[in-house]
């Protein structure tokens, strides 16, 4: 996939706000702030912009299945559906936490089916470089008729990497990564073989993609690659580097560290 296939940049999305064919997503979250981002929404959002949830939007209740479980592409399907989502409109998720929540919206949408999603490079603050306008108005939202399509992403099970070789690429931090610090999860370390690639390592200075996918330039097509993190979010992040880098699509280990870690006999590292 291309760059435009997968980013959009705020000068082109000046010139769609308002159009019906144009759905903006707010994804601003904080892991340790539950109320953050919608806080934030009220305050000020791209003019249009709907807020997704990362805990009761974007996931399932925490719990076996890790901190931030898929929830059904069911409950995902009626709630772009509420959003007025349609496979015609272009979908476009921002943040302003390095593309983190938008990226996991974007692979949200890809999972169901959804072509036409792009996420803001740069987030907010590249529409606020522009010198655009915030909003604390709500949308008005006309219910659509969304059916989910086969999905276009992959995922892959606790199981499936215990019993397959696969390239597993950790999004999370090297100190979490090595087991050094974790403020996270109840335990510390990585799933042996894996390899640290930082979903930072995936920016520029100016807060944008690296459009070469920089980090990955070592991998090949031929690997079969898998991306976690702590809980499946950032994970998604690593997934459009990837993307950008020119290699084929990864799957996403959707529990990740905080799900692998829930059955103690699952080997770790250190």
């Amino acid at each position: 996939m291309v760059i435009n296939e997968l980013l959009i940049e705020a000068t082109e999305l000046t010139q769609m706000i308002g159009s019906e064919n144009c759905v903006v997503i707010d994804c601003r979250a904080k892991l340790d702030d539950p109320d953050w981002g919608q806080n934030e929404y009220f305050r000020g959002h791209i003019p249009g912009a709907t807020f997704a949830d990362l805990n009761t939007h974007l996931s399932a209740p925490p719990g076996s299945r890790g901190r931030h479980p898929l929830p059904s592409r069911e409950s995902f399907t009626d709630l772009l559906q509420d959003w007025g989502v349609t496979h015609d409109k272009l979908i476009v998720p921002y943040d302003s936490n390095n593309h983190v929540y938008a990226c996991r919206f974007w692979w949200m949408a890809r999972w169901v089916g959804m072509e036409n999603v792009k996420v803001l490079n740069g987030g907010l603050g590249s529409w606020l470089s522009l010198g655009e306008n915030l909003s604390t108005d709500a949308p008005k939202q006309k219910k659509s008729q969304f059916v989910a399509k086969s999905p276009l992403t992959r995922t892959v099970s606790a199981d499936d990497i215990q019993n397959h070789d696969y390239t597993l690429i950790d999004a999370r931090a090297v100190e979490r990564f090595r087991g050094e610090v974790e403020t996270i999860d109840f335990k510390a370390g990585h799933i042996p073989s894996a390899l640290c690639r930082p979903y930072e390592a995936n920016l520029l200075a100016d807060g944008k993609f690296d459009a070469q996918g920089t980090q990955f330039s070592t991998l090949t097509g031929d690997l079969d690659i898998v991306c976690y993190c702590g809980s499946g979010v950032s994970a998604t992040q690593n997934i459009m580097g990837i993307l950008l880098a020119g290699l084929p699509e990864p799957a996403l280990y959707p529990g990740s560290w905080s799900e692998w870690i829930q059955n103690p006999s699952r080997p770790t590292s250190p």
